[in-house]
């Protein structure tokens, strides 16, 4: 007969990836936009291209929270997805569009807009592996935005405020305590999904963990280039 897979690790999932991408989030620390946001020195054409992209991005990603929603084994975890789904529309539609309004531009002037190549590959990873894979692999892939964004967020939150930033809004969404409930609530879901994981699923969690973190990096990267398509 053969011998089941056996994982070996230390401590809970997310503690082991966490670690496993301490190079990624040190990248994602030393990036000029989010340094430039936190002093409000960022260039409005850059936020601009940020903005327009995060708006494409969640979009789909409320979709693939939906999507892992219809796939969570238990209620629980189904709501906490479906109102996130929800909330990243919220946001898209709360935050973003203030931002637009600040920046004289109308959701019109939008119509058409395109994925920059960065989102548009990032959009599709998660995609593919929310709808192809299990629910322990998916929750692994959507947690990276999650769980960065609450770290960029509060970290820049307790540094000490520009009078006049214009871009508090921003830093105080993902600063906000309710943001952060909700992040530890997914990571809890990993780490419950990780324990009823074989090896090999443990290890596509780490392996869609992994990439969507570098994924994060080069979306706030590519709207530092203002990053189009080249032909």
């Amino acid at each position: 007969m053969a011998k089941p897979d056996i994982k070996v690790t230390d401590g809970p999932f997310s503690a082991h990836v966490w670690e496993v991408i301490a190079p990624i989030r040190k990248a994602i620390d030393e990036l000029p936009l989010l340094k430039e946001l936190a002093d409000g020195s960022l260039s409005g054409d850059v936020f601009l291209h940020y903005i327009q992209q995060d708006m494409l991005y969640l979009k789909e990603y409320s979709r693939a929270l939906a999507i892992i929603a219809a796939k969570a084994p238990e209620s629980e975890q189904m709501l906490r997805f479906l109102d996130s789904s929800k909330r990243a529309i919220l946001v898209e539609q709360g935050l973003h569009s203030d931002f637009l309004k600040t920046f004289g531009i109308s959701p019109e002037d939008l119509d058409g807009a395109a994925a920059s190549p960065s989102g548009f590959a990032y959009i599709n990873f998660l995609m593919n592996v929310v709808q192809s894979s299990s629910y322990a692999v998916g929750v692994a892939a959507i947690l990276p935005c999650f769980w960065i964004y609450w770290d960029v967020g509060v970290r820049i939150k307790a540094m000490e405020k520009t009078p006049g930033n214009p871009y508090q809004a921003w830093i105080d969404t993902y600063g906000d305590p309710e943001f952060a409930e909700g992040a530890r609530a997914v990571i809890a879901f990993a780490d419950e999904a990780a324990t009823l994981a074989s090896a090999a699923e443990y290890q596509q969690m780490l392996d869609v963990f992994t990439r969507a973190a570098q994924y994060e990096w080069m979306f706030w990267q590519s709207a530092t280039e203002r990053e189009t398509w080249r032909v």
